[in-house]
């Protein structure tokens, strides 16, 4: 339906499309209002945009606590090596060992330097070797002599001169 179907005349036909004109606007104007408070509503919620200042200054503080983490591991690490060394264990052990505290320490040199004195590697037929003489080494059989030069060739080489 068209509103010239509706038989008015001009003036009335003027007053009904303003009218219609001032609802129109009504409802635009509501419309932004409504839309500019739920921008400002969501505005202030989104993370404010950091300043250059403010970026700097938490790279620096990131710095600083990863230099402090450095120089806190490397200062317990220097602890661990002088347990480890008043416990007579190697020092080369601290760079893959990881303690929380003192204790810890303790414990684990302690448990490692009894292993290693129990389970160490001790020589069941070390006998100390008796001097071969001159005149020993003359009355040495063919076989005698051939074993102390596997064993000992610096020493057959003296005695045989």
């Amino acid at each position: 339906m068209n509103i010239n179907e509706l038989g008015l005349t001009a003036e009335q036909l003027d007053a009904v499309q303003k009218y219609a004109q001032s609802e129109a606007d009504k409802v635009r104007t509501n419309y932004s209002k409504q839309l500019k408070d739920a921008n400002d509503e969501l505005n202030k919620y989104k993370p404010k945009e950091k300043t250059e200042e403010e970026k700097s200054l938490e790279a620096r503080i990131k710095a600083l606590e990863d230099r402090e983490a450095e120089i806190s591991k490397k200062e317990r690490q220097v602890q661990v090596k002088g347990k480890l060394e008043e416990l007579g264990l190697p020092t080369g052990l601290a760079d893959y060992l990881n303690f929380k505290n003192d204790d810890d320490i303790e414990k684990v040199g302690g448990e490692l330097a009894k292993y290693f004195l129990e389970n160490g590697n001790k020589p069941t037929n070390h006998a100390k070797s008796q001097p071969v003489t001159r005149d020993q080494f003359k009355k040495m059989s063919y076989v005698q002599r051939a074993q102390l030069y596997n064993e000992n060739p610096e020493l057959y080489k003296a005695l045989s001169k």
